[in-house]
């Protein structure tokens, strides 16, 4: 059962000042108000095409802020799932290509997702053992290792995995066999959303409901506790960090599946930092990262059908997620400058 706190409130306090900001912004750039309005908020429930597609974008926000929650609630910071959901999508691709023809496609969906799943754990993991080993930060170790990630990723999308006759910088085509069913047709739905949303609900078994999730939240709120409590700190550390790497590499082969059938250059930006934005208003609850994803996806949404329907320029999305970066973080900051007041 979710929890239900005033601080649950205050994530929704967040979301409406950010609609508003998105309300005034839309307001502010746009030669017909009310039409801009109308395609920024409702369009995107107006048919079948806009809303599957809504839905297909929340698919990698919810993996990547589940990623970002189990790493938030161990007390630890992976900043480097950018990287991580690139380098997911590549070696899950991989994998298909070589796969193709010698399996079929429910075997070769789950290889790709599983080879996908502990590359981006492995890289997360690295991070973690640095950090375990030689006390190393893990803000930085994973910030530097994602952004190197990024270009050894375009290395192969450009270079031996490239689809020549394409033109495109992409990496050749995922087989038929080897792609999530359709949903909502004609939009990009697919059946992936129930892989994200399973995932969001086996995060919370482990976390609220197993000797080892236990463990992980009173690491995440006193780690100095839960060592003298005798809990193995150092291994929380690395396994939180771990899932963080598998689930956020997962975000990009799921999506690479079920949309794109191949890897982009360039197709996962933002997917990594707006799963942190997701956490955090989610309050690091799995299940509270869904509609918290689904709400960032309907802001994006929006504002690339306001940009088709109103000349509303798209970025209106981003300085609306950028608000709501500020609320979440002076939001965090106000107890504690009340306890500081307080008790000075």
């Amino acid at each position: 059962m979710i929890r239900r706190s005033w601080m649950d409130g205050r994530s929704f306090l967040v979301m409406a000042f950010a609609l508003a900001a998105g309300f005034v912004l839309v307001l502010l750039m746009s030669e017909g108000p009310l039409n801009a309005t109308r395609a920024f908020f409702l369009s995107v429930f107006s048919n079948r095409f806009y809303f599957g597609n809504l839905l297909a974008y929340s698919i990698p926000l919810i993996l990547t802020g589940l990623a970002a929650s189990i790493a938030f609630t161990s007390s630890c910071f992976n900043l480097g799932m950018e990287g991580q959901v690139y380098l997911g999508a590549l070696t899950g691709t991989a994998t298909g290509i070589l796969l193709a023809g010698r399996v079929s496609g429910a075997a070769g969906i789950v290889l790709m997702i599983i080879v996908s799943f502990f590359s981006g754990a492995t890289a997360a993991g690295i991070s973690a053992l640095l950090k375990t080993g030689l006390g190393v930060n893990e803000l930085i170790s994973s910030l530097l290792l994602s952004n190197g990630l990024v270009l050894v990723v375009d290395y192969f999308i450009e270079g031996p995995l490239n689809d020549r006759p394409s033109g495109l910088a992409a990496t050749v085509s995922l087989p038929d066999e080897f792609r999530f069913e359709g949903l909502m047709s004609p939009s990009s739905l697919h059946s992936g959303i129930i892989f994200s949303i399973a995932a969001a609900v086996i995060l919370w078994f482990i976390l609220f409901r197993t000797r080892e999730g236990f463990k992980m939240r009173i690491a995440g709120k006193n780690r100095r506790f839960a060592f003298y409590s005798g809990v193995d700190t150092k291994k929380v550390i690395f396994w939180s960090l771990f899932l963080s790497g598998g689930l956020a590499s997962t975000a990009g082969i799921i999506d690479v599946i079920g949309v794109h059938g191949r890897v982009m250059r360039g197709f996962s930006s933002g997917y990594g930092w707006n799963g942190i934005a997701i956490a955090l208003i989610a309050r690091n609850h799995p299940l509270m990262v869904v509609p918290a994803a689904l709400f960032f996806a309907y802001l994006e949404s929006g504002a690339q059908i306001a940009s088709l329907e109103a000349n509303v320029t798209p970025e209106v999305a981003k300085i609306v997620q950028a608000v709501i970066f500020f609320l979440v973080t002076a939001e965090a900051l106000i107890p504690k400058l009340f306890w500081r007041k307080k008790y000075a």
